[in-house]
């Protein structure tokens, strides 16, 4: 099914880092808000960058990839060195692919982890990465993603 993920966890630092790095994946893109950071917020807070830190320290390639505008990424980001794509389109597969070239890795060397089944976890799938759901920080939603829940609240009944 299109909009099943890998794998689901109850928050991003629940990611085991090393069994993934230790299987093969070297890449990983994080989506912003509801993943690893709450809405709306200004910068990543210690939790975000400590991962970040975290996985790049394991090896990983760490590319923040958003729907978002570019000054929303940018201020999210900060001064930190992350690396990141804006406007990606998700859930349509060619900025994943693009971002596999980039890294000069495989869909298949690629984890995507994102709060929505209709645009992270799609995504990934349509592009052959492999997407984790993090289940979503807060319940708080812009009106577009708040549609979007409704619509995977029914997914959600044919997944489980």
């Amino acid at each position: 099914m299109l909009f099943k993920p890998k794998a689901i966890l109850n928050i991003f630092t629940d990611f085991d880092m090393n069994k993934y790095y230790q299987e093969g994946f070297d890449t990983i893109l994080l989506d912003i808000d509801n993943t690893i950071a709450i809405p709306d917020t200004g910068s990543m807070d210690e939790r975000a960058k400590n991962f970040i830190l975290d996985l790049k320290k394991t090896g990983f390639n760490v590319c923040i990839f958003s729907n978002n505008y570019k000054e929303r990424v940018k201020s999210f980001i900060g001064d930190n060195d992350i690396d990141f794509m804006h406007m990606v389109c998700k859930p349509l597969p060619f900025a994943y692919l693009l971002a596999v070239l980039r890294y000069k890795t495989s869909n298949k060397r690629t984890i995507v982890m994102g709060d929505q089944l209709l645009t992270d976890i799609l995504g990934a799938n349509l592009s052959g990465c492999y997407g984790i759901y993090c289940k979503q920080l807060v319940e708080q939603d812009s009106k577009t993603t708040a549609r979007n829940r409704k619509i995977e609240k029914i997914i959600w009944r044919y997944i489980k």
